[in-house]
């Protein structure tokens, strides 16, 4: 009886820890709102504006975010700086994704206690792009960007 409880006890128990790891771990992605800060691992956006019409975004996802993500949350940031900033067209002047190793670990020994190793990477996909915001996109080479069409898309 005692076993029979006890077993019973540790399954719950396993299922319990098991459906708290698949929500930890699916709430790891950065999110879009997320500032980049200390408290946040260094993820998320920081803006810089480096004329009246030119800006630089940054956006770092954490080991969860894809490119794609990165990419579109770079997009949707841009829109919203052009749309703040009286400009309802931006284009995309330099852009870069890249994928950084941020920390590694191993761990391994010998014996009994020690005899099995592991190791991780922790990576970030970091996203950096150079704006430039218009008033109009007519004469303008290369792919201009519609910031209302951006902001009212599906981009999360």
């Amino acid at each position: 009886m005692f076993q029979t409880t006890l077993k019973r006890s540790m399954q719950k128990g396993f299922f319990v820890g098991l459906v708290i790891s698949i929500i930890i771990v699916s709430g790891c992605a950065t999110t879009y709102d997320t500032e980049k800060s200390f408290w946040t691992g260094n993820t998320g956006f920081s803006q810089t504006q480096l004329g009246t019409d030119l800006w630089q975004i940054d956006f770092t996802g954490n080991t969860y975010t894809d490119r794609a993500t990165t990419k579109k949350y770079t997009l949707k940031k841009a829109a919203q700086i052009a749309i703040k900033e009286g400009y309802p067209f931006f284009k995309v002047m330099q852009g870069e994704t890249d994928k950084d190793i941020t920390g590694s670990n191993a761990a391994g020994g010998y014996g009994s206690f020690w005899g099995a190793g592991s190791s991780y990477n922790d990576s970030n996909t970091v996203t950096t792009v150079t704006i430039k915001l218009l008033k109009t996109k007519e004469g303008v080479d290369g792919i201009v960007y519609d910031a209302n069409f951006l902001i009212n898309s599906k981009i999360e």
